[in-house]
């Protein structure tokens, strides 16, 4: 389902594919070298279509994602700061989107229980937020009008993870982890 970048080799195919998405939409490139836990996506043939990264979020007004957004301003990320995780990166390859993407959201609600999060904040691609929110009833909030960002307007987005984990009947496209491909997410 999942495999978490710790090596050159891993980071070289997640920036591959991530660059390749971006590339097709027409999006900026960003090369920043922060801490962050990422991840490839993995389909049922083994084959690595897609990414997503988790990062450590900052109050910071200079925090990337607050200068396009002030998420830092709003009263729930100052509650409990450390229980917030910002989401980027996310990306399928074209020829594997649909059917994989429960994959990825499944992998964001077992990271989340694993750390604990709270909230997620993220900017998101305004077709990609609806099919979060209609499709998939992600509960998320809209935290602001769109911004344009990068060639793209997008959507400034949290996202509650709890209510998914406390509620995991709800979700039918949530992918249990198999035992025997379970990988440890802190490694």
């Amino acid at each position: 389902m999942y495999v978490k970048v710790d090596s050159l080799a891993l980071l070289n195919q997640f920036n591959h594919i991530w660059m390749q998405c971006w590339i097709e939409k027409g999006y900026g490139l960003e090369n920043e070298h922060r801490d962050a836990d990422r991840f490839l996506i993995v389909d049922n043939a083994d084959r690595k279509i897609g990414t997503i990264e988790f990062k450590p979020y900052s109050l910071h007004p200079s925090n990337d994602i607050n200068a396009v957004f002030p998420f830092h301003q709003l009263h729930m990320m100052n509650e409990d700061p450390q229980s917030v995780v910002e989401i980027d990166k996310t990306a399928i390859l074209k020829e594997h989107r649909g059917a994989n993407l429960a994959r990825l959201l499944s992998l964001f609600v077992h990271y989340s229980e694993y750390y604990r999060v709270n909230y997620c904040v993220a900017l998101l691609e305004r077709n990609f937020y609806k099919a979060l929110r209609i499709v998939y009833k992600i509960p998320m909030e809209q935290a602001g009008e769109k911004v344009y960002y990068k060639g793209d307007y997008v959507t400034p987005t949290i996202i509650f993870p709890q209510k998914i984990i406390q509620n995991k009947e709800n979700y039918p496209w949530l992918l249990a982890q198999k035992s025997d491909k379970k990988i440890n997410i802190s490694s």
